[in-house]
């Protein structure tokens, strides 16, 4: 299992669930979970921004994932987002 924590800047409306089906509905092979595990808001992210922090846990049930698979799902991911809510991956 390959793990990547990614945080994603939004507009304070986005709901969470609704980044979470997003992902889920791309059916991204290989990603085995999405799931948020910190919420910020704050001068650093923006006036009406949220940023988002997901968990992602990647798995090939037939071999080893290397490193540039796992970060090329992470790039699908983000434009997922991006495509659909505006999102930035936060620096």
């Amino acid at each position: 299992i390959v793990r990547r924590d990614i945080a994603v800047v939004v507009g304070d409306s986005v709901e969470i669930q609704s980044i979470v089906d997003a992902v889920s509905k791309a059916k991204l092979q290989s990603v085995i979970e999405f799931s948020p595990f910190d919420l910020y808001r704050g001068e650093s992210v923006g006036l009406g921004k949220k940023s988002v922090a997901f968990r992602i846990l990647m798995q090939d049930t037939d071999r080893t994932l290397v490193d540039s698979e796992a970060d090329e799902k992470v790039s699908e991911i983000l434009q997922v987002l991006n495509e659909q809510f505006g999102a930035t991956l936060r620096k």
